[in-house]
């Protein structure tokens, strides 16, 4: 019985978490996403996976937002939270590919860039083709500008 609980249990962590991912690939281009997404994932910010997913919603606020003040203060909040992320799961692709995507992407006179040498070289060493986001990653790595083209045919 006491498997049954924890099948039940476990199985239902999947679906939230497939919901957070789904919510987060719509909240790239969808304002109103990104804010779903901070309020979905606020409550579980004590799950590595769940606070890295919250940081990008900060994130994705910020890319959206039109107050340069504001857009600053959230990208601040989501560059401390991925990296509370990374330091509690630092094993994690999903957590390191999220900060490595919001680093890579952000203005690097606003100091928020600190470890994309370190998190691309940690991804390159751990890809996973059978990640559930692995479209999502693999697209992303392929598109950047930090990798080489000697990297991008490794993925």
């Amino acid at each position: 019985m006491l498997w049954m609980s924890m099948l039940v249990w476990l199985s239902g962590i999947a679906v939230e978490i497939n919901g957070v991912r789904s919510t987060y690939r719509l909240a790239i281009k969808q304002s109103d996403k990104a804010d779903e997404l901070v309020s979905i994932t606020r409550e579980n910010i004590s799950n590595a996976t769940y606070r890295a997913y919250y940081a990008m919603g900060k994130a994705l606020q910020a890319k959206h937002g039109w107050n340069p003040a504001s857009r600053l203060s959230l990208a601040k909040e989501a560059s401390v939270q991925l990296n509370k992320a990374v330091d509690a799961a630092p094993g994690n692709l999903e957590v390191r590919y999220l900060r490595f995507s919001f680093e890579s992407k952000v203005p690097a006179l606003l100091g928020l860039t600190l470890h994309t040498t370190q998190d691309k070289a940690w991804i390159m060493a751990h890809l996973d083709k059978k990640h559930p986001m692995w479209d999502l990653i693999r697209a992303f790595l392929k598109e950047s500008e930090l990798l080489t083209a000697d990297e991008k045919l490794k993925l």
